[in-house]
């Protein structure tokens, strides 16, 4: 995570005066490295590479305590954050909602999460072995995604419990 900032009073005169910061950001040391004083009071954001969305105006303060959210994710969280912070619309409702996110590393799918939930539940240990290979997973699959919150990721399948 970092962010590049800008003294606005010299970009505006037609001078880039900036660097890079990786969060947490001091900003007595941002103000110094980018030349802020007296004259040149303000700042803008002109770039960054986070995990969440910020404006050219968001505050230093408010950036760290973002970014202080995203550190105390767990780390299977960390892995499809962009992708889970746009079903919850924020990071900070991602980061009050995380006791919910249940991760499933090793499912690919919803037919590997319908297998998952058979094979953990017992259910299969009923079912002789000779039918095992007729039981329908991606139906069942199907099934458990329209019926409850899934998100399908590169780092496995996550369930949203409400």
């Amino acid at each position: 995570m970092r962010i590049y900032i800008a003294n606005l009073g010299k970009y505006n005169e037609g001078e880039l005066v900036g660097d890079w910061f990786t969060p947490p950001i001091d900003y007595d040391e941002m103000a110094e490295r980018i030349g802020l004083n007296d004259r040149y009071e303000e700042y803008a954001i002109h770039d960054y590479e986070l995990p969440f969305e910020i404006d050219e105006y968001t505050s230093i303060e408010e950036i760290n305590r973002m970014c202080e959210m995203v550190e105390d994710l767990p780390e299977d969280i960390q892995d499809e954050l962009s992708e889970l912070v746009s079903h919850f619309g924020s990071i900070e409702e991602l980061y009050d909602n995380q006791d919910r996110i249940f991760h499933y590393p090793d499912c690919e799918d919803m037919a590997d999460v319908a297998e998952y939930f058979l094979y953990e539940s017992g259910t299969m240990d009923a079912v002789p072995e000779e039918l095992r290979d007729y039981i329908d997973f991606e139906g069942y699959g199907n099934n458990l995604y329209t019926s409850g919150t899934f998100i399908e990721t590169n780092h496995g399948v996550y369930e949203i419990g409400w």
